[in-house]
C-alpha cells in the first residue's frame, strides 16, 4: 500500500472510529439511514430501483424476436461435434410488425445500514459511512399473443459508501447479475424448433414469412448436411457472479449530479456464456483438467456449452491474445438536473453504458481486441412528486428514449431501439 493510501486510511480510522470517543458531539449513528448515501440514477438501466413502465419498440428489426442457443452439430460419418451459437424465433407473434409493445417491471432499493457521520470540524469536512444493501427483481411481459414473460434477471450488490462534504461520494463492494428466460417462452421455443424432449435433438423446423413463402429449411439453418444429427443444448445464459463495483457520484451545481461507474468481474468468478470469460481466468471450483472458467463453462461438465476439445483451446488461445486487455468490463456515466418547483421536481437524465464483452460479438470465435465496445444510451426525464406520508414512496413520471440492449440481461446479445413511458418508486 502506497504512503498516501495509509494517510486516507489512517485518517478514516481517526475521523469514523477513535474520534468518537473524544468528540461525541460531532458524531450521529443510525442504524437504518433514510436514503442511502449513494442515489441511484434515473436513466440507468441496471440502477436499483423499482418501476413500471410500458415499452413501445421503435425499429423491428431491434426486439426480442429470438433465442440464442448453444447448438451441438454430430458430424456422423468422422464421430466428432462441434458446438455453435444459434439465434431461433419462438413463435410467429413476436415476428410480426405491430407486436411491438411491452410491460416492464423492476422491484428494486438500495438501503443504507449503520450509517456513521462526522460533522466536520475546522479543516475536515464532513464525512458519511454505511453499509449499503442492494438489489431487484426485474421482468419483461410481452403485450400481444399470451402476454408472455420474456425473462426473469435479478442483481445484487453488497458493500459500503463514503461521502465527502455532502458532496462526493464513493461506493465500493461485490455485485452480481444473474438472468433467466420466461417459463412459457422457452416452452414455445422447444415445440416452435422441432426439439425432442428426451434426446435434446432436433426433428426438424422450416421457417416461413407471414405470407407462407418458405424462408429457411431444418438443414440450411443448421449446417447444410443432412447426414449430421443438431442437438439443442441449453439457451445461451448471461451471468456475472461475481464482480467489483466501483462508483464515484459528485454533486457539482445547485441540481446537477454526475457520475461513474465500472464493473470488474472477479477472478475467479462465474460468468456465461463462455465467450465473455477472459483467458485464463480460473475455474472457482477444483476439477481435473478445468482449471480455467473457459475450460469449465465452455466443457462438458454440468451446465457447459459442450464446445469441442479443439474449439476450447481455440477460443482460449483467442482471448490471450488480448494481451490481458480484455476483462468482460462494463463501464458507465451520466448526469441528472433538477429543478424543483413548489409542489413537484422537473428532472432531466441520461446514462451511457460501454460493455466491453461486446468485442465477443457474443459469438464463439469472434473476439479481436479491435472490435468496438458495446455501447448503450439512455436519455430522458419527468417530474418527481414526494411522498404524501412517511411511510409511503416518492413518485416518479418518466419517459425515455433507449438505443442499446433489451432491458433485461438475459438478453444481452438482442439490440432494442424503444421508448418507455411510466412511474418509478424511490
Amino acid at each position: 500500500m502506497s504512503k498516501s493510501w495509509k494517510r486516507i486510511v489512517v485518517l478514516l480510522v481517526f475521523v469514523l472510529v477513535v474520534a468518537p470517543v473524544f468528540a461525541d458531539s460531532l458524531f450521529s449513528f443510525h442504524v437504518l439511514a433514510d436514503g442511502p448515501l449513494y442515489k441511484e440514477s434515473a436513466a440507468d438501466p441496471y440502477a436499483f430501483n423499482s418501476h413500471l413502465t410500458v415499452i413501445r419498440a421503435t425499429d423491428q428489426e431491434k426486439k426480442p424476436r429470438t433465442i440464442r442457443g448453444v447448438v451441438v452439430e454430430y458430424d456422423t460419418g468422422s464421430d466428432s461435434y462441434q458446438a455453435f451459437y444459434k439465434d431461433m424465433y419462438y413463435n410467429d407473434e413476436a415476428l410480426k410488425v405491430n407486436k411491438n409493445m411491452y410491460l416492464h417491471m423492476k422491484g428494486g432499493t438500495s438501503l443504507g445500514f449503520f450509517r456513521t457521520s462526522f460533522e466536520g470540524y475546522k479543516w475536515v469536512p464532513q464525512i458519511d459511512f454505511e453499509v449499503n444493501l442492494a438489489g431487484y427483481i426485474n421482468t419483461i411481459f410481452n403485450l400481444f399473443s399470451k402476454n408472455e414473460a420474456l425473462a426473469f434477471d435479478g442483481s445484487y450488490f453488497f458493500g459500503g459508501s463514503l461521502r465527502f462534504a455532502d458532496a462526493v461520494t464513493v461506493r465500493v463492494g461485490m455485485h452480481h447479475f444473474s438472468g433467466h428466460y420466461g417459463d412459457e417462452v422457452l416452452q414455445d421455443y422447444y415445440i416452435y424448433n422441432g426439439v425432442d424432449y428426451s434426446t435434446k435433438a432436433y426433428t426438424g423446423t422450416d421457417y416461413y414469412d407471414e405470407a407462407g413463402a418458405l424462408i429457411a429449411n431444418y438443414h440450411s439453418l443448421y449446417g447444410g448436411n443432412e447426414s449430421n444429427q443438431y442437438y439443442l443444448i441449453k439457451p445461451v445464459e448471461y451471468v456475472r457472479d461475481n464482480s467489483w463495483l466501483i462508483s464515484l457520484q459528485a454533486d457539482v451545481l445547485k441540481g446537477l449530479r454526475v457520475y461513474a461507474e465500472t464493473e470488474i468481474p472477479m477472478n475467479p468468478s462465474w460468468l456465461r456464456p463462455v465467450v465473455h470469460c477472459p483467458a485464463d481466468y480460473q475455474n472457482p471450483i477444483s476439477e481435473e483438467d478445468r482449471s480455467t472458467l473457459i475450460q469449465r463453462i465452455g466443457g462438458d461438465a454440468d451446465g457447459g456449452e459442450y464446445l469441442s476439445p479443439e474449439q476450447l483451446q481455440a477460443q482460449e488461445e483467442l482471448m490471450r491474445g488480448s494481451d490481458e486487455s480484455y476483462r468482460a468490463l462494463r463501464i458507465h456515466f451520466g448526469a441528472e438536473y433538477r429543478y424543483e418547483f413548489s409542489f413537484c421536481t422537473a428532472f432531466a437524465a441520461f446514462d451511457f453504458q460501454l460493455h466491453q464483452d461486446g468485442q465477443t460479438k457474443h459469438q464463439i470465435g469472434a473476439y479481436s481486441k479491435d472490435n468496438p465496445w458495446e455501447t448503450e444510451l439512455t436519455i430522458g426525464g419527468g417530474v418527481e412528486f414526494p411522498a404524501l406520508s412517511s411511510d409511503a414512496h416518492a413518485i416518479r413520471v418518466e419517459a425515455f428514449y433507449h438505443t442499446g440492449r433489451v432491458p433485461s440481461v438475459q438478453w444481452f446479445y438482442q439490440r432494442m431501439d424503444y421508448i418507455s413511458v411510466g412511474f418509478s418508486f424511490y
